[in-house]
């Protein structure tokens, strides 16, 4: 019998190489219009540029990387992982909770890799909306962990859909809600948030744990994936260190890769508690 993760990975090729052959081909045209004002990312941009500019504007940007089907290759493509982490789930997890969850990787993974194609406001909100849709569901099933005797099915179908639309209106909303100028529901206050609380009841889950060695492990590959994913994030940006327009491997690449990574493996503390079946556990 194969593992989720494995049934995962074997489910998601025919994509994966569908996706390998289209960013290979990659062909030149003005497929998607106007590009959208430079945000967190640099695979786009003119390298020359990136060097010589002292501030961020649509001038940035390397018109001929922009005229073509995949605008940003290497950050498309990194979202695979993403939706692996989600099917592995889904084929493993008995709970609604993490079932929704699991969904809401896959969500994110389709709408970063649409948004890293197109570099349009459009499909970077459903990139935020995913982003917001995993921290959220994240946090649910760390908070249900933590309970001795599982929630009945009805509440946890309805914190999994109550999940969904607080993930949705704070998304949207997220420049919106103020308090003293303060963005209350900021994409990166959510994460800072999200990840720090989650981490604490991965802490706790821990010592909570029934399958000792999986929870060590788990831990163990948390601590190293999550700072991974914060560097390639913010190294990324206009003037940081990971800043390469041409490089082999992107740093926002890394951040969809190790973070992808710390999301399956933050799950797997969770599940070790007995909330649910692990995706690296050999099921009948």
């Amino acid at each position: 019998m194969r593992c989720p993760i494995s049934k995962a990975l074997i489910v998601s090729l025919p994509v994966s190489l569908i996706l390998l052959i289209v960013v290979a081909w990659n062909p030149r045209g003005d497929f998607w219009g106007p590009v959208e004002e430079p945000k967190a990312q640099c695979e786009a941009y003119d390298a020359a540029r990136l060097k010589t500019m002292p501030v961020l504007s649509s001038a940035i940007y390397d018109r001929a990387k922009l005229d073509r089907l995949i605008r940003e290759p290497q950050n498309t493509i990194s979202n695979l992982p993403y939706a692996v982490v989600g099917l592995a789930v889904l084929f493993s997890a008995r709970r609604p909770l993490s079932r929704s969850w699991a969904i809401g990787c896959i969500f994110l993974g389709f709408g970063s890799g649409m948004y890293h194609a197109a570099l349009l406001p459009e499909w970077r909100l459903i990139d935020i909306l995913g982003v917001y849709v995993a921290l959220f569901g994240l946090t649910a099933i760390a908070l249900s962990a933590q309970l001795r005797n599982p929630m009945k099915l009805s509440y946890e179908i309805t914190m999994a859909s109550a999940v969904w639309i607080i993930a949705f209106w704070t998304g949207i909303h997220r420049n919106d809600v103020r308090l003293g100028g303060f963005k209350l529901f900021d994409s990166t206050y959510v994460v800072v948030a999200a990840v720090a609380f989650s981490s604490i009841l991965a802490l706790r889950s821990f010592v909570r744990a029934k399958d000792k060695r999986r929870s060590v492990f788990s831990l163990a590959a948390l601590v190293i994936a999550a700072p991974l994913a914060f560097a390639g994030g913010l190294g990324d940006r206009f003037g940081g260190f990971l800043a390469d327009p041409d490089a082999l491997i992107q740093g926002h690449s890394i951040w969809h890769s190790c973070g992808a990574i710390a999301l399956l493996v933050s799950y797997e503390i969770f599940a070790t508690t007995g909330y649910d079946r692990s995706a690296f556990a050999i099921q009948d």
